[in-house]
Order: C-alpha cells, then sequence, then structure tokens
C-alpha cells in the first residue's frame, strides 16, 4: 500500500505544471495526447545567474580599466602608481603575447559592451575562443614580422620570455607559434596565412560576412526611398487635413520638444494603422500556387500545406494570392492600352519598387537577408525552442504570416499614383526667375596699354633704394593686379627680412606715391612683396565674376564674388565656410558696394526658398532699395531697438532649428533639407543671412544684449544655418569686442585711419595704408595672413535695374509673421535684461540682485549665510552683500538677524528645487 501511494503521489506530481525539480520526458517520447516527440526542455537558470549576468559587464569593464591602466603606467616608467599587482599583471601578459597584450582592453571591451547579447545566444564560450585566437595570431604575426634573423632565439621560452616583457616580439605564445611558423612556412608565408586568418576570426568575432555588410549597405539606401513613400502614401489619405496638418506643424516649429515628439508618435501610430487596413496579399491566380510553387525564406521551405491555408486568406482578403517567386506583376499593371507594346516589367517579372509599393517589402526582405547572413545566428548553439514546441497548426499559422509579411503591398499606391503627384506638384513653390545678366554693366575692353616700362623704372627704383640701404637683391619679379602692382624681392643670402620691412616709408617716397604695403615674406614663396598702387587704375566689375565659370559651377547657394587680389586672380568665398564675417572700414571707403555685391552675388546664385535675407540698416538709406524683395524673411529693420530684438529672435530660431534637426538624428542643416526633400511632411529650412550695416548704432542701443546674442549665434548658428555679416565704420574695441573678434574669425578690412584700428580689425597693420575706393583686406577663417583685395563694384543703378526685375517677375515678399510678432517682444525686452556683467549693488529690471540665486544656493548648501561667507565665496563687496541678506529674508528664505550669530536658513533643497521648477525664485 505505501509503495501504490508513492507511485499516485508521483503520477499527480509529474502531471502538475512547472513542478520544480522535476526531470522532463526524454526526448523520442511521445505523448498519449498528440503523438508527437515532446522537445527536452531547457532547465530554468537560477535567480543568482540572472544576478551574475547582469553584474559581470560591470566587473569585465573595470577589469578593463585597470589592466588599461596598468599598460599605461608601466609604459610610462610609473609602476609604482598601480602597485605590485599591476606590475605582475602587464609582466605575465606581455611575457606570453608581447605588445599585442595591449590589444587585450579592446577584447574585453567588446565583451563587456555585448556581455547580454552572448549570453543570450549562449555564445560566451565561442567569443572567448575567439578572442584568443585573435591575441595569439596577432603576435605570432608581431613575432614573425619585427624579429629578424640576428635576433631570433628558437624555441628558448626564458629568452622569449623576456623579451615579451621588454615588448620585443610576441612573448611566450606568440614567438613559439611565430617561430614555429617561420621555420616551417617562412616570413612570406607566414604572412599570407596569418593576416587572411586574423580577418576571418575577426569576422567571426564581431558577427559579420562581407555579404552583411554589402546587405546593410543597400539597406541603409534603400531607408530613404521606403520612408518618403510611406510618406506620400499617406499624404493621399490627409488631403483634407491640410489646414490642421500647417497649424500642427506650425505648433510643433513653436512647441517643446516633449510635445513634437509626442504628437509625431500618435500620427505615426496613426498612419501605420491606416496602412494595416488598406494592405492585402498581391497575386494573379490560385493556379500560381500548385505544388510546385516553394517559397524560400532562411533555411525554412513552404511547400503544399502552405498554399491551402494562404487560399483560405485569399477568401477572405477578397484579393487573389501572388506568385512573387514567380514574378507575376501586380493586377493594375496587367492591362495595357491596345497597340502599345507590353510593359517590359511584366517580360522579366520585376516590379518597380517605388511605383509599386514595394519598398518597404524590400527593405523587409534586406533586413531578414542581413539576420541571416549574421554568422552569430549561424553560430548559436540552441534552437529557437519556442519554435519547435509549437503545434502544426500553429507553425503553419505562423509560416503563413511570415509568407504574408514577404509580400505585403499596398495596392492602393497604383492607383493613387496620379493623385500623389499632383498634390506634390501642389505643394512645390512657384518657379524663380533668375535676373540676366544684361541687368549689370558690362567691362569695356580697354585700350592695350603697355606697362612695361612703369614696371621696369619702378623696379630699378625699387633696386637702388634698397641698395642705398645696404640691402642686396638678387631679383625683382612683379605681378600687376588692377589696382596694385605686387613687386617680388628675392633677397640675398644674410640679408634680413624685417630690413626690408622697416624701408616702407623709404621706398614710397622713392615712388612719389602712397598706400605701400610690404609683405614679408609672401606665403609659399622665397620672397618679399612690395605692394604698390598703379598710376592707372582699372576697375574690377561684378558682372566679370558672376558670368565667369567658377561662380556658375559652384554648388553652394552662399558662394559671394569678392573681387581680383594683386595678380589678377578672381576672389569668392563661401559665406557657409566662413561661417561669420566682419567688415569695418572708414567712410566712403567701399563698405556699402561690397554689401552690394555679396547680397547680388546670393540673388544671381540662390532662390527665396533656399536662402533668406534679414536685412538691419540703422542708418534706414544703405538697404532700402532691397524692400519687398521675395529673399527678405523679414522687412528692412531700421529701429535699433528691433534690430537688437531681431539678434535675440534668431537666437531662439537657432535653437529651434537645432530640435528639429536633432529630432532626425543629422548633425547639420545640409542633411537636415537632404532628408526634407524627400519628405512630404518635412518642410525644408532656408539659409539665413543677417547683413548688420552699422554695429555701432546696435552696440549704443544695447550693448550687452546684442553682444550676447552675436556672440551665441557665431558660436552655434552655422549647423542651423544662421550666418551674420556684420558691418561698421567704427572698428574701436567698444564695437567690436574681444568676444565678437573671438567668435568672428573672417574679417575684411577696408582702409582705417590709424593702425590701431586696423590691429582692432584684422590683429594686424596695414589696413591704414590702403588706398581706399574698394581696396581691402581680406582675412578669411585659417588663412595665416590677410589677402589684398580690389573688391567689384557694382553701381546703385545695377542695383535698382536688378531689385525691379525680381519683384517684376517673381512674387513679392513672404514675410514669416511669427518671427516678426517675436521681434517686437524682443525689443520690448531689449536693454531690460542683465548684462555679462553687473556693478556693485546693480539689481535687476524686478529689484533683486542678480546674484540673489548664488546665495541662496551657497545658504542651502552651508546652512548658514553671512556676509563674510559671501564675500569669501560670490566675491562681492560687504553692502552688496548685506543687501542680498536682506533681499533674502524679505523672501523669507533666511531668518531675521540674532545678535552676531548668523543667520538661519529657512528653505530646503527640495522646496528650492521646486520653486525653480515653477520659475517662482
Amino acid at each position: 500500500m505505501p509503495e501504490n501511494k508513492k507511485n499516485e503521489n508521483k503520477k499527480l506530481k509529474a502531471k502538475r505544471p512547472g513542478n520544480r525539480g522535476q526531470l522532463p520526458p526524454a526526448e523520442g517520447t511521445r505523448s498519449r495526447r498528440s503523438g508527437e516527440p515532446i522537445k527536452e526542455a531547457v532547465p530554468a537558470s537560477p535567480p543568482s545567474a540572472g544576478f551574475i549576468h547582469q553584474l559581470m559587464p560591470y566587473l569585465i569593464m573595470v577589469l578593463t580599466l585597470f589592466l588599461t591602466a596598468c599598460f599605461v603606467c608601466v609604459a610610462a616608467g610609473v609602476s609604482g602608481a598601480v602597485g605590485v599587482a599591476g606590475r605582475i599583471l602587464n609582466d605575465v601578459f606581455c611575457g606570453l603575447l608581447g605588445w599585442p597584450a595591449y590589444l587585450l582592453p579592446l577584447i574585453l571591451l567588446n565583451l563587456a559592451v555585448f556581455w547580454r547579447r552572448y549570453i543570450d545566444m549562449q555564445l560566451v564560450g565561442l567569443k572567448l575562443s575567439l578572442s584568443f585566437l585573435i591575441m595569439l595570431a596577432v603576435s605570432s604575426l608581431v613575432h614573425v614580422v619585427t624579429i629578424n634573423d640576428a635576433g631570433r632565439v628558437g624555441y628558448n621560452v626564458g629568452r622569449l620570455w623576456g623579451d615579451g616583457v621588454n615588448l620585443i616580439g610576441g612573448g611566450v605564445l606568440g614567438g613559439l607559434l611565430g617561430e614555429l611558423s617561420f621555420s616551417v612556412l617562412g616570413i612570406v608565408g607566414s604572412l599570407i596565412i596569418l593576416i587572411p586568418l586574423i580577418a576571418i576570426l575577426l569576422m567571426f568575432l564581431f558577427g559579420t560576412t562581407p555579404r552583411g555588410i554589402r546587405l546593410y549597405i543597400a539597406r541603409k539606401l534603400h531607408e530613404g526611398a521606403g520612408r518618403r513613400h510611406m510618406a506620400a502614401e499617406a499624404e493621399g489619405d490627409e488631403g483634407d487635413e491640410e489646414d490642421a496638418d500647417k497649424t500642427d506643424t506650425e505648433r510643433k516649429c513653436t512647441g517643446k520638444k516633449k510635445d513634437r515628439r509626442a504628437e509625431r508618435e500618435k500620427k505615426k501610430a496613426k498612419k501605420e494603422e491606416q496602412k494595416r487596413r488598406r494592405h492585402t496579399v498581391l497575386g494573379s491566380s490560385d493556379a500560381a500556387l500548385s505544388a510546385d510553387a516553394v517559397f524560400t525564406e532562411g533555411h525554412k521551405t513552404i511547400v503544399g500545406e502552405n498554399t491551402s491555408k494562404v487560399s483560405q486568406l485569399n477568401a477572405l482578403e477578397g484579393e487573389p494570392i501572388a506568385a512573387q517567386a514567380k514574378g507575376a506583376p501586380p493586377r493594375a499593371e496587367q492591362p495595357t492600352a491596345p497597340g502599345s507594346a507590353p510593359d517590359t516589367r511584366q517580360k522579366t517579372g520585376i516590379t518597380d519598387p517605388i511605383r509599386s509599393g514595394g519598398v518597404s517589402a524590400l527593405t523587409e526582405e534586406l533586413e531578414r537577408d542581413a539576420d541571416y547572413n549574421d554568422l552569430d545566428e549561424l553560430l548559436r548553439s540552441e534552437p529557437d525552442t519556442a519554435a519547435t514546441d509549437m503545434p502544426d497548426e500553429q507553425k503553419d499559422d505562423r509560416d503563413i504570416q511570415k509568407l504574408d509579411m514577404g509580400l505585403i503591398v499596398n495596392t492602393e499606391d497604383i492607383s493613387d499614383l496620379d493623385d500623389e503627384e499632383e498634390t506634390t506638384a501642389a505643394k512645390q513653390l512657384t518657379t524663380y526667375i533668375f535676373p540676366p545678366f544684361d541687368l549689370l554693366v558690362q567691362e569695356t575692353k580697354p585700350k592695350e596699354a603697355d606697362y612695361s616700362e612703369e614696371l621696369r623704372e619702378n623696379a630699378k627704383k625699387l633696386m637702388d633704394t634698397l641698395n642705398s640701404f645696404n640691402v642686396r637683391i638678387k631679383d625683382i619679379a612683379y605681378s600687376r593686379g588692377p589696382t596694385i602692382t605686387r613687386y617680388e624681392l628675392r633677397p640675398d643670402a644674410g640679408v634680413r627680412v624685417r630690413s626690408i620691412a622697416n624701408l616702407v616709408d623709404d621706398i614710397a617716397l622713392s615712388l612719389a606715391t602712397t598706400g605701400v604695403r610690404i609683405e614679408a615674406p609672401i606665403p609659399g614663396k622665397a620672397a618679399v612683396g612690395v605692394e604698390v598702387p598703379n598710376r592707372s587704375q582699372a576697375t574690377v566689375f561684378l558682372r566679370t565674376l558672376i558670368e565667369s565659370k567658377t561662380f556658375q559651377e559652384t554648388p553652394s547657394k552662399l558662394a559671394v564674388c569678392l573681387g581680383e587680389d594683386v595678380a589678377g586672380k578672381p576672389i569668392f568665398f563661401n559665406i557657409d565656410k566662413m561661417p561669420h564675417l566682419l567688415i569695418a572700414g572708414a567712410t566712403g571707403m567701399g563698405k556699402s558696394v561690397c554689401f552690394n555685391s555679396i547680397i547680388i552675388s546670393i540673388l544671381y546664385k540662390a532662390r527665396p526658398d533656399e536662402v533668406k535675407l534679414i536685412l538691419v540698416d540703422p542708418k534706414k538709406v544703405e538697404f532700402n532699395v532691397y524692400k519687398d524683395m521675395p529673399h527678405l524673411y523679414v522687412p528692412v529693420v531700421s529701429d535699433p531697438k528691433k534690430a537688437a530684438g531681431v539678434l535675440a529672435t534668431a537666437v531662439a530660431e537657432m535653437e529651434r532649428r537645432f530640435e528639429m534637426i536633432e529630432d532626425l538624428n543629422v548633425r547639420d542643416i545640409t542633411n537636415y533639407n537632404r532628408i526634407a526633400e524627400g519628405d512630404p511632411e518635412l518642410m525644408p529650412m532656408p539659409r539665413i543671412v543677417i547683413i548688420i550695416d552699422e554695429l555701432a548704432d546696435l552696440m549704443m542701443t544695447a550693448p550687452d544684449d546684442v553682444e550676447t546674442c552675436i556672440c551665441r549665434l557665431a558660436q552655434k548658428a552655422r549647423a542651423a544655418g544662421i550666418h551674420l555679416i556684420i558691418g561698421t565704420q567704427r572698428p574701436s574695441v567698444d564695437v567690436i569686442t574681444g568676444l565678437i573678434k573671438a567668435n568672428i574669425p573672417s574679417r575684411i578690412a577696408f582702409t582705417v585711419a590709424s593702425q590701431i584700428d586696423s590691429r582692432t580689425i584684422i590683429d594686424m597693420a596695414g589696413a591704414e595704408k590702403l588706398i581706399g575706393r574698394g581696396d581691402m583686406l581680406f582675412s578669411p577663417v585659417g588663412a595665416a595672413k590677410p589677402i589684398r583685395v580690389q573688391g567689384a563694384y557694382v553701381g546703385e543703378l545695377e542695383v535698382e535695374r536688378i531689385i525691379d526685375y525680381i519683384r517684376t517677375h517673381n512674387s513679392g515678399a513672404e514675410y514669416d509673421h511669427e518671427f516678426l510678432k517675436r521681434i517686437e517682444e524682443e525689443a520690448a525686452k531689449c536693454g531690460k535684461k542683465s548684462g555679462r556683467t553687473v556693478d556693485v549693488g546693480e539689481v535687476s529690471g524686478e529689484g533683486f540682485d542678480p546674484k540673489l540665486r548664488d546665495a541662496i544656493e551657497l545658504a542651502i548648501e552651508t546652512g548658514k549665510i553671512s556676509t563674510s561667507l559671501m564675500q569669501r565665496r560670490l566675491e562681492v563687496g560687504y553692502g552688496r552683500a548685506a543687501k542680498i541678506i536682506d533681499q533674502m529674508e524679505q523672501l523669507g528664505y533666511v531668518s531675521a538677524a540674532d545678535g552676531n550669530k548668523p543667520r538661519r536658513v529657512l528653505i530646503t533643497k527640495e522646496q528650492f528645487m521646486e520653486k525653480l521648477i515653477n520659475d517662482d525664485v
């Protein structure tokens, strides 16, 4: 009886599912109900194993850091920093592997990063083995290559160990294997064997193959097309919601990033739901899926039985099933017009992925191929237990589901293609008609003049002058430009360059001219340049530069024609590469003409939807001609306070653009616009060029606000497509401050009154010796020395003709009203913001000291507050510290005075953080 009870208890326990400690039936036994073989279940791992797996990556990372420190400290000769253990580890690994042991931290880092993946796929042992083999092969290769015949020690383990510790050869392991390889294969054979072996082991270690890399690249190339297609598909169903989409787009542009992302996720889910409802299975007839039909996916083959399931699905969907493996075209593409040639795609069985909606399917197929090609999947030692334990019916259903995913296509894409094209065409902007070149003045060919006599005469005078001061010159070459001729002097050995540069006034006296400038030495040449104004000067016309092949073939929309250098070579620059520009010079020296050349160059190069201009004209007369131009982002700004508001609004626009760029995971506006061109939901962002004619008026109105905004824009705005071009006729340090100079490296200096002004602009003398009329020193970012350039000339009548033509043949200006509204708000705040430096006792607009918040944080940190503490920690005076404490007492943050005792802090850190969040501080 007891034995029977024990047997019955065992049977009951065997029937209970999930009984711990119960062994599963042996593989090959059959279930009473289904007669199917029962797969051996994988025993559940104890809870401690999961904790160990979670802890191991951190332990490996710590070991990696310590091992790296050991190698670095011992190699640097400070082995005492890592102690005895560090020296032992360094000697052991270097003695075994030589200097390739320094690669061991990289191997451990890879193991730590992918530890969970290797555990889930049960590949830890394999990856460790591959890592060891790679280290061994690299050490052997190093030993074969670095050890010559004289230094070979054969199989002497002691010598190999000592050499490895001294970072010679491949240590004991690499040395033994390397000596064996060298003796059997020689150095050439060893290289032929070891290098491919290392490459193969690395591919196995990282779980990839050349085919996998190729498929990954192909998938990335098709992702853009797939995203564009899906967006165009959803666009056809949302035509009635266009106004709502516009409102949503404006709200997303001005809202916070979190709200925008949540709205985008919600919209994406809605599109996926609509797409799922419209999806059907592509096909032609049931005869296509006969007993011969075979669909292969990975290593699994679906034959025979699955055709009935697919037929049932066909009956439910109301559409015939496709034999995509045989290349049958969609039903909508089969009918052809009478007399027309049959479609080539129908003959070959190839469909256009863009028109057939197959981009998504193609991307999914590439992903499946890439996953199948992953060596990690092939090296897995554990089969998919979830798949093997499923009954046949569930397997069939899952196989059909996989088949459906491979054959899914949107049948509405073909019928709605024309509607989508019409929608896309309707969204395109009107064509911009560029102004013709005939509106610019054509350069008249001058009479053939012979300047050789003038050049020889000046060269002789120059030589005689230098000889009179015992400065010996080998020879003189020259290059003549439109207004300046540069004489290139090659001094004798032993002649100091400074001795020539100090004679600039004597040279000007002997040549009876002004504006002589010496460039010592000429960049890229072993010569000293003496720049002398020409007696007969020529004008550089803007039309000549705009018609040039170089300017026309420049892909950048921000290319600008500047002028010609002293050798007559055209000078162009790209605003995007500057990325900001400072132009300074005295009145009447060519600044306004330079501004006009920059603007006209942009008008000949870019459409209004590509580049927008913000013109700030405090003088109210310089940019008045550009009113109502389609390239204007806002009307021409002439009020200094609104000009300061423009800069503050540009900072806000910069931050908004950075949020939009961040959402697409790209780095700059160029990549953003590249994606937006193929995505109907995204509007490409135009580049914005802010041109300020006179900075001095702005600095007089609100110096702190203007300087702060200019610095922020100069530091970050390039990636957001916002560029600054700032001009001033008063190049003093209170206008061009150190912060502005530090953040705007590209500068143009016209003629200035003194050497001090020249140094203020370009950090060197020389601008005071220019001759005016467009003569400038151009110092682009990265240039070692400024370049002397004769600026291109464009007259006022030419500018008026061009602007009138653009207004007549194109639509008028379309201003950004949101930007205008923000300018008004910022202009009202102008001058009320706290500056970057605060005088003693200065308070903000609300009556509180700007150091109040710092004082509150100090009080919370120390638990007390006093004037002496604030004097030491906040570096303020006694009177100001006392006022701040009175304000803190007034707000209830500290207690009242109690004799000589320090005041008690009445606010906790949590309360202070809550007030910060609610902007209540």
